[in-house]
């Protein structure tokens, strides 16, 4: 009687634990709907980059959100970039968008965006880096700037 139930037990517990990892999600089955909305957003080309801190290789710097957002509007971005305060270093990124680039790696859930804007005399190069959760990286580089590097969100513009 014993080792008949010490067998039901044993049964139950293994039948509990193949079907809790039955049941549990990869993360890329858990990040895919973000990632799909991610795409949507940036092929409306119709988006707000909100930054929420800004970092160099030694600081971080957390960013009011509402103040630091760049608008990307089809054929337009407006907005300024800051850097962290000690450097004192601000980059306006308002102009027209040259050589547009979009690339998605579905395997991996990245999307990754590169674009021109010329303000003025200047050119500055920005590339925005979108991991599977959400998170996007900005790095902006313009002449005599160091990069100005960004961690944020993607956001509906309406």
């Amino acid at each position: 009687m014993k080792k008949l139930v010490l067998i039901a037990l044993l049964f139950s517990l293994s039948a509990t634990t193949f079907v809790t990892a039955q049941s549990k999600q990869t993360q890329k089955e858990v990040f895919a709907t973000t990632y799909h909305n991610t795409k949507a957003l940036i092929n409306s080309q119709q988006f707000l980059y909100v930054g929420e801190m800004v970092y160099n290789n030694e600081t971080r710097e957390v960013l009011n959100d509402e103040i630091n957002t760049l608008i990307i509007n089809k054929s337009e971005v407006s907005g300024k970039v800051v850097s962290i305060k000690s450097d004192k270093k601000t980059v306006n990124v308002t102009g027209k968008i040259e050589n547009y680039n979009v690339s998605f790696n579905d395997q991996k859930q990245e999307v990754n965006i590169s674009f021109n804007v010329k303000t003025g005399n200047k050119t500055a190069t920005l590339n925005i880096e979108v991991k599977p959760n959400g998170n996007a990286f900005l790095t902006v580089t313009s002449a005599g700037v160091e990069n100005i590097s960004w961690t944020g969100k993607l956001k509906n513009l309406k």
